[in-house]
């Protein structure tokens, strides 16, 4: 089976599919998140995983307004300890000028570049992507974030690692499929959106109280083609003790518009 991901080999997407799934799922690399969506809807790949989630600076806010406008499901999710490495040419870090990355990992390591204001950070479409364009490029004064499998499969050397804001730093991504038949018990993912009407998202949020269900995030979108108007994303745990379509029926008098996006194993 083939799973798509955004990015290059050895990128964070692709490690995490190696660790939830082993050895016998082809990762496919894909150059944009929606990318990935695409190739998932398209059947060229059976599965796919997107981060949705990072300890030091939140959501990543592309992704569900993807997971609105495509119809997959989540079967699963992992939290990966997210370690940061310069990797380059030159060991050396005062000759080091540019480093290049993906946004969001530039964001995850803002102390760093503040402790070296020599060096410019430049934005790159993927960590490992960066690191394999570093090491077909002859200039050292060039480096890369990205892991430290990065710095094995390129051949570039870890000029420093634990770039990281905080030792902390997770990333949570979720692997999806096609829509399917569901589980009955674990981690459930809801979208939803509300008349625009004072209170209405207090009385959704009453429901789940109410049925014993244990709100454990929820994030807001606003909707494109409404402006100041907002699409819900939650997560909730659910056991055998509570009929899903009861709780979706409760749900619909409240909502104007309710997706289910997977019932899945929640990651320990």
């Amino acid at each position: 089976m083939k799973a798509g991901y955004q990015g290059t080999k050895a990128s964070f997407s692709d490690i995490a599919i190696e660790r939830y799934f082993g050895k016998e799922v082809e990762p496919v690399g894909n150059a944009s998140f929606e990318d990935v969506f695409k190739s998932l809807d398209s059947g060229e790949v059976e599965l796919a995983a997107v981060p949705i989630e990072n300890s030091l600076i939140g959501p990543i806010v592309e992704n569900f307004d993807l997971f609105h406008r495509y119809d997959v499901e989540i079967i699963g999710e992992l939290s990966l300890p997210i370690e940061h490495c310069l990797v380059g040419k030159n060991t050396r870090l005062k000759e080091i000028k540019k480093v290049y990355s993906h946004p969001k990992a530039l964001a995850q390591c803002t102390q760093f570049f503040q402790d070296h204001p020599w060096i410019e950070s430049s934005v790159h479409f993927d960590t490992a992507g960066a690191a394999e364009e570093i090491a077909a490029r002859s200039d050292s004064t060039l480096a890369a974030i990205g892991s430290r499998k990065t710095a094995e499969v390129y051949k570039l050397e870890v000029i420093k690692a634990n770039l990281e804001d905080h030792r902390s730093n997770t990333t949570r991504f979720l692997f999806l499929k096609k829509k399917g038949q569901l589980l009955r018990e674990g981690k459930c993912s809801l979208l939803f959106t509300v008349k625009h009407i004072p209170g209405v998202l207090a009385e959704v949020l009453q429901i789940l109280a109410k049925l014993g269900l244990n709100l454990t995030q929820i994030v807001s979108r606003p909707i494109r083609e409404k402006p100041f108007e907002y699409l819900f994303f939650i997560d909730i745990l659910f056991t055998q003790e509570h009929d899903i379509e009861f709780v979706l029926n409760s749900l619909k008098e409240k909502t104007e518009t309710l997706k289910l996006l997977g019932i899945y194993a929640p990651s320990k």
